[in-house]
């Protein structure tokens, strides 16, 4: 079993000794559950972390009996998903036996656009470290390069081809040659985004990017999903689109179309076999993110919107993620049309 910190970036992985092993930026160190320095170079480690992968929580724990200090997130930890807890060794000899809930991902494929870095590129990893061979694409090449490596590191299939969401032809074009690629489809996660903005070509590039980009996505892809029998699609929407965020914007007014037209799908696809269902973030903070720059250049409005988190914190990229990969799974198999809220709080309306 591995498990990706969420903000560091280091690889927790149980060994067959019941020792987790931690690598960060090409060092690697050994622990003990408990959180207890082993072997290896890197020394320090996520006590959390440690005791999440090593097996069931520790309770209450001797500072002293760790060596060295302990590097831990500037947020809150995270609970692990349910995949993630595994029973503990019955002895010597006795392989190690999963508790948790069977995602049904393994071996299937999937599409992620705009998927090289961000919430996309998170969506991405979290299915391939499932088991599940992917097709990305991105706008950019460089980002797209280096996301391919990281998902063929984790050990499956990857198709990464660079392309402008907004460009219908070369959309449509990109989905069949990701299904030939990969052998089928199972999953399409359809993320791309115009993004935020003011004006007449604020709407276009929405419209286009958000919104005509996801429709033509799904209609490449249907065919390729009505024949997996678990057929999934979900859409990346926001919070934005459920209450006034202070800008009447266009980002806005197209992530709501995204609601109510996977609505419209999950009745139409049914038949089919496909399940379709959205994702609404609110705030998500990371390195080079639209909250980093607000928080660097409008303070004020960065405050506010952190003030808002019920859980006094922005969420993380691999928090939608596995929000978003739960849903899209077999596991998820009886929902369908249903809007999924990951926002800590942020929004103040019941959502039914």
């Amino acid at each position: 079993m591995k498990l990706r910190h969420p903000l560091s970036g280091a690889l927790y992985t149980l060994r067959e000794d019941g020792r987790v092993q931690v690598e960060l930026e090409g060092r690697v160190g050994v622990f003990q559950a408990d959180g207890r320095w082993h072997s290896g170079e890197l020394r320090q480690a996520d006590l959390h972390m440690l005791g999440w992968v090593g097996g069931p929580q520790l309770g209450t724990r001797d500072p002293a009996r760790v060596a060295g200090p302990v590097a831990r997130p500037a947020a809150p930890a995270l609970r692990p998903p349910p995949t993630l807890r595994r029973a503990p060794s019955n002895g010597a000899g006795t392989q190690r036996r999963s508790i948790g809930m069977d995602l049904g991902l393994n071996g299937r494929k999937a599409i992620v656009t705009a998927a090289s870095r961000g919430i996309g590129l998170a969506i991405a990893q979290t299915l391939a470290d499932e088991g599940v061979d992917v097709a990305i694409c991105a706008r950019s090449e460089g980002g797209l390069e280096s996301a391919r490596k990281d998902l063929e590191e984790r050990g499956v299939k990857v198709f990464a081809r660079a392309v402008d969401v907004g460009d219908g032809p070369a959309l449509k074009a990109f989905i069949t040659a990701a299904g030939e690629a990969l052998g089928g489809l199972d999953v399409l996660v359809a993320n791309a985004s115009g993004g935020a903005g003011m004006g007449e070509s604020a709407w276009q590039a929405n419209f286009e990017i958000d919104v005509m980009g996801s429709a033509r996505a799904v209609e490449a892809a249907t065919p390729l999903l009505s024949q997996s029998g678990v057929g999934s699609i979900v859409f990346i929407s926001s919070t934005a689109a459920l209450e006034y965020l202070g800008v009447p914007q266009p980002y806005n007014a197209m992530k709501a179309a995204l609601i109510a037209h996977a609505h419209d799908l999950s009745q139409a696809l049914a038949p089919r076999g496909i399940r379709v269902n959205v994702v609404s973030p609110g705030p998500i903070y990371f390195e080079g993110g639209n909250w980093q720059m607000l928080q660097q250049m409008m303070p004020k409005i960065y405050e506010r919107a952190l003030s808002q988190c019920a859980i006094g914190r922005m969420g993380t990229p691999e928090e939608v993620a596995r929000a978003v990969v739960f849903l899209a799974s077999p596991a998820a198999s009886l929902v369908t049309g249903a809007n999924l809220v990951v926002d800590g709080g942020f929004t103040k309306s019941v959502h039914y």
